[in-house]
């Protein structure tokens, strides 16, 4: 939350003919990680299929499940509008789609497929709602402010507020473009792979689209 009051912060402290405002909307895709146990393993002499009694002894495996995301909310920028670097401030809401349940189609180590009555899971089985803040840059290299721009943004932040607290870091990177509208007016969008660190990397795609509102 630090970095977020101090993104806020700059942009209060800057004359008020510079930086702005927008509204964004942003969806995409990333992995997830999951493990779920099975009481249903292979006996190593005979090679047949064994259902077990004692918990200990399951078999934890892990799966990964590729999940959408979508959401909405306000971008600050620092900079005058004919600057080609923007410093941009995101801070929005996202919600993360269900997990799915392992036991469809959940497959051993080796391949083979595990009955749904054998797989023993927790999940999600309701959305993940999200508080995101992001910092970072929009480059213009290719165009120019004043018409139509081609060039890269990188932002770092967290989903720092979720409903069963999972906070973790987030990064994305990738290509973006910007239009002027009007003197004032400046649509934008960008699409980047996005990491994400929760006791291990996980990553995905996500694209952002909004209009910025220029004070100067």
């Amino acid at each position: 939350m630090r970095f977020a009051l101090t993104a806020i912060a700059l942009l209060l402290s800057v004359p008020a003919q510079a930086g702005g405002l927008g509204v964004l909307f942003t969806g995409g895709a990333h992995n997830e990680k999951m493990w779920f146990h099975t009481n249903l393993v292979t006996n190593p002499e005979t090679g047949e299929s064994v259902e077990l009694d004692d918990p200990n002894e399951f078999d934890k495996i892990e799966t990964t499940q590729t999940l959408a995301h979508g959401g909405t909310g306000l971008e600050l920028i620092l900079g005058d509008r004919d600057d080609k670097i923007l410093g941009t401030f995101r801070f929005y809401y996202m919600m993360d789609t269900p997990q799915k349940d392992p036991a469809e189609g959940a497959e051993n180590e080796d391949g083979g497929k595990i009955p749904a009555a054998n797989v023993i899971a927790a999940y999600r089985s309701e959305a993940r709602h999200l508080g995101m803040g992001m910092v970072g840059l929009s480059w213009g290299i290719v165009g120019k402010p004043d018409g139509f721009q081609l060039g890269a943004s990188g932002h770092v932040g967290s989903g720092f507020l979720t409903t069963d607290h999972t906070e973790f870091l987030a990064v994305d990177i990738g290509p973006m473009v910007t239009y002027k509208l009007t003197r004032q007016m400046q649509a934008f969008a960008d699409l980047g792979f996005q990491a994400r660190f929760r006791k291990g990397w996980s990553q995905g795609i996500n694209g952002t689209a909004g209009v910025r509102y220029l004070f100067d």
